[in-house]
């Protein structure tokens, strides 16, 4: 779910960065297309003095690594000009917010605004009507007036804000599938272990087709209210939704509403197992793995597995950590479908069994003084074979390998 922003935490932003990232994405995309084009020139020239079959094995190698970098300079250029939009409509909406709370908190009604961008008065309507009688109800009826105009503009900026940097970031990000597919491989560190490596190259899924949206909303969203069901809207892939609203359409508004709550019972449960590894450690492992095994005896092994996979198609994942869920979320799916009667105890106690005996993966992101490794270190491990202290979060987003699943 996704955190509420609140106005001084976007009235607090220092957007001048984001720009200075612009300019430098900018440069480097030309950088690249000067220094690849300049490269694979003189490679294109070589055959005069070079006309050996080996020759020709390396102008075509020149070729397709020009093709490549070209390929990696637009992605630049996209970053950049994704940025700079978002940057311009994160501007314009927090001077908005800015510019229109300091006229309602100096206007003469006594205004203020609230954390989640709503105006109020300090003053009751029936005091301002003592205040200014004999013209009492027509202040009252103007102060409305004002308290209406601030409150639809600093909330529909303050939604917007919200929004761009919700939806903004995924579409940002997602520039980085365009990479060549030799690119992302070969950025990415290759665990020593043949296993781990074939997971982390197998285990990866195609991003999303469609472009991120809040859900639940709408028919669904009106459905789960008059339950008396307030689930507030996430951030979803286009495949999550779709996954989601044909449980509705098969299975009906309670089942989505189970559906719904299920993650929050695995993190819960996972806490519990191991609070300090949450992030992609064992508990992270847990959660993924009880979390499918939940939804594959509720709702059966393939929704669970449509739907769970739908959630790692976001835009620039880390490989490590789609490779760590996609993996995990299939040892708990298999669980799930081969104990259908067993309880919530039970399939906890099944799934730390898989933990504890080294079928889950991690990510070791520290090194033996906690200090986090570069992401050209970061690495795919076994369950069982990795200190917990070692396990954790790599920093940033990643360059998402090509997508199998």
């Amino acid at each position: 779910m996704m955190e509420e922003l609140t106005v001084s935490t976007v009235l607090g932003w220092d957007l001048r960065y984001l720009s200075q990232c612009v300019t430098i994405m900018i440069e480097t995309a030309k950088s690249i297309e000067t220094e690849s084009g300049a490269a694979g020139s003189k490679i294109e020239q070589s055959e005069s003095y070079f006309s050996s079959a080996a020759g020709t094995a390396s102008r075509n190698r020149g070729a397709v690594d020009k093709t490549d970098a070209l390929t990696t300079s637009d992605v630049f250029e996209g970053l950049a000009a994704s940025l700079k939009l978002y940057v311009g409509e994160l501007e314009s909406n927090i001077k908005t917010i800015r510019e229109q709370k300091a006229e309602a908190e100096d206007s003469v009604w006594d205004l203020f605004v609230t954390e989640d961008g709503h105006v109020k008065s300090r003053t009751s309507n029936w005091e301002t009507f003592i205040e200014y009688n004999p013209f009492g109800s027509a202040a009252v009826s103007t102060k409305e007036f004002w308290i209406t105009r601030y409150d639809n503009l600093i909330s529909a900026a303050l939604t917007w804000v919200q929004r761009v940097d919700q939806e903004g970031a995924e579409l940002y990000i997602k520039n980085m599938e365009n990479l060549a597919d030799r690119v992302k491989t070969g950025v990415t560190a290759m665990p020593a272990d043949p296993e781990l490596a074939k997971i982390l190259l197998d285990y990866q899924t195609d991003v999303s087709a469609g472009t991120p949206r809040l859900w639940p909303v709408g028919v669904v969203a009106d459905a789960l209210k008059e339950r008396g069901i307030d689930i507030s809207p996430s951030l979803l892939t286009t495949e999550e939704i779709a996954a989601m609203e044909e449980l509705y359409r098969t299975r009906g508004v309670d089942a989505v509403a189970e559906a719904l709550t299920l993650p929050d019972i695995a993190a819960g449960a996972a806490s519990e197992y191991s609070p300090t590894t949450i992030a992609d450690g064992q508990a992270d492992a847990y959660r993924h793995m009880y979390w499918n095994a939940l939804m594959s005896q509720k709702f059966g092994e393939d929704w669970a597995e449509t739907y769970a996979t739908a959630h790692e198609k976001t835009g620039g994942n880390i490989p490590q950590r789609e490779a760590m869920d996609l993996w995990n979320n299939e040892l708990g799916r298999k669980i799930g479908a081969e104990n259908p009667n067993a309880t919530p105890e039970q399939l906890q106690e099944l799934v730390r069994q898989e933990i504890e005996s080294g079928q889950a993966v991690v990510i070791t992101a520290k090194d033996h003084n906690g200090n986090a490794l570069p992401a050209n270190e970061v690495q795919l491990s076994w369950s069982r074979s990795t200190d917990q202290n070692l396990t954790g979060s790599p920093a940033g987003v990643g360059v998402p390998l090509p997508g199998g699943k």
